[in-house]
């Protein structure tokens, strides 16, 4: 019973006031190309077709059975859907999915950690379930879709972000605005906010605005591409 009034509550939380925010701040910019990694059931997606200037969105989802739902919005004329992660190989990768699926990862998870056990608590996933998805590195997914321009790269991938980025160092000069979610915990193994931070800032992004997720421990962060006018 609390397991789901929690669901409920972020759920309320992420719709109604945190991907709003983003959505408000960005709407003015100009963004025409997207792709978000990470989509999950289309909740960022959701948002952002609502934004006159968007021409082509091309959203990412690993797990099979949450990839079900994300069809729901797409209609493969304007919003494509790949059921597929990002990371640093092509081939297949053995994911773990949890109860509350917007958790579901690739990282190692560090199961010392107080923010594990308080969450392990609160949302009692006793059993460890495992699912084997198509990955493949941000750079080939790219290339294959003849992207030479993003407007708006979004990377929300439960601890696995760094890696992402490593896998999409090419990507990188082509995009203008990079949206990535940032954790001040250490609930992932060989996570590190600050070395995340430095790499991007590293391939000449600037740092524009941090959207703190209310009454958790993280926050989306957006950058700009200071070599693309």
């Amino acid at each position: 019973m609390f397991k789901n009034l929690f669901f409920f509550f972020y759920n309320l939380v992420d719709n109604l006031i945190h991907q709003g925010r983003i959505v408000k701040f960005i709407d003015n910019k100009g963004i025409k190309i997207v792709v978000d990694i990470g989509a999950h059931k289309g909740e960022f997606l959701k948002h952002i077709k609502k934004i006159k200037s968007i021409r082509k969105v091309y959203s990412l989802e690993p797990q099979k059975k949450i990839y079900r739902e994300l069809l729901k919005e797409i209609d493969n004329k304007i919003f494509f859907s790949y059921n597929i992660a990002i990371s640093n190989r092509n081939g297949r990768q053995k994911m773990q999915i949890n109860d509350f699926t917007m958790t579901s990862t690739l990282s190692k998870v560090n199961e010392n950690s107080i923010y594990f056990k308080i969450k392990n608590f609160i949302l009692g996933n006793k059993k460890k379930k495992f699912e084997f998805i198509k990955t493949e590195k941000l750079d080939l997914f790219i290339k294959k879709r003849k992207l030479n321009q993003i407007d708006l790269l979004k990377i929300d991938t439960e601890g696995h972000e760094l890696t992402v980025v490593n896998s999409g160092l090419k990507t990188l000069k082509k995009t203008k605005y990079l949206l990535i979610e940032f954790r001040q915990n250490d609930l992932y193994l060989d996570y590190s906010s600050h070395v995340l931070h430095k790499l991007v800032t590293k391939n000449k992004f600037k740092l524009v605005k941090k959207f703190k997720f209310p009454l958790f421990s993280m926050e989306d962060r957006l950058y700009r591409n200071t070599s693309i006018k």
